[in-house]
């Protein structure tokens, strides 16, 4: 009876993530020559939170799996999707470390003109836009994993370039999820990234920045 109630209760206690394939960032050897071990441990924080949006609520054990249907749908949707609420996104960002968020992230916090539904918005102060550092650590390991992925060498050309993702790789992603292997760390660290970098429309940002005023 012990031995059946031992066995019992280590079944219960195993986590409900066994079943999919757990990502080892390290075992990507250009991370860890990029990043430093409490960047790493950002990143993987990173990870779990957005595996856990596109896992949720789905029958779909398979993480991979989980990942290319959430790109399915927002290819094959013809309105805007926001993953996240931006009030819970950014409220999880501004919780990595101090290190771990520049790795990745920048945040804007004004805007000196926005152009709207026929009406000019000047000096909006407290207007928050999150972007991928064009700085950051992130940018240099798209450099290294560049040499080598001709994808990726395209991505780190355009932040030379523009300091930013251009529209025509924000839409050619999700219509091409297909090709990539989301079990690989290169890949799933991408999506991640991408995912998260997926804003609020700026009617969207407005409307919620006129009503705090208010």
């Amino acid at each position: 009876m012990k031995i059946a109630l031992i066995i019992l209760f280590t079944l219960l206690s195993i986590p409900r993530t066994i079943g999919q394939e757990k990502l080892d960032l390290r075992s990507d050897e250009l991370i860890t020559k990029t990043f430093s071990e409490i960047e790493i441990e950002g990143l993987e924080s990173m990870v779990r939170y957005v595996d856990n949006m596109v896992s949720k609520g789905k029958k779909e054990p398979n993480i991979n799996n989980a990942y290319h249907i959430f790109f399915e749908k927002i290819a094959q949707s013809t309105v805007y999707n926001v993953p996240f609420k931006e009030t819970e996104k950014y409220q999880f960002l501004k919780s990595l470390d101090s290190v771990q968020f520049p790795a990745v992230w920048v945040f804007r916090t004004n805007i000196d003109m926005l152009s709207l539904r026929d009406t000019v918005y000047r000096h909006l102060e407290n207007f928050p836009q999150l972007d991928i550092n064009p700085y950051g650590k992130y940018i240099d390991y798209l450099e290294e994993v560049g040499k080598e992925d001709s994808y990726f060498y395209g991505i780190h050309k355009t932040f030379k370039n523009i300091h930013n993702i251009s529209a025509r790789d924000v839409s050619w992603f999700p219509r091409n999820h297909s090709i990539f292997d989301f079990t690989i760390p290169k890949n799933r660290l991408w999506a991640v990234i991408f995912i998260l970098r997926m804003e609020e429309t700026y009617e969207m940002k407005l409307d919620r920045y006129l009503n705090t005023k208010k």
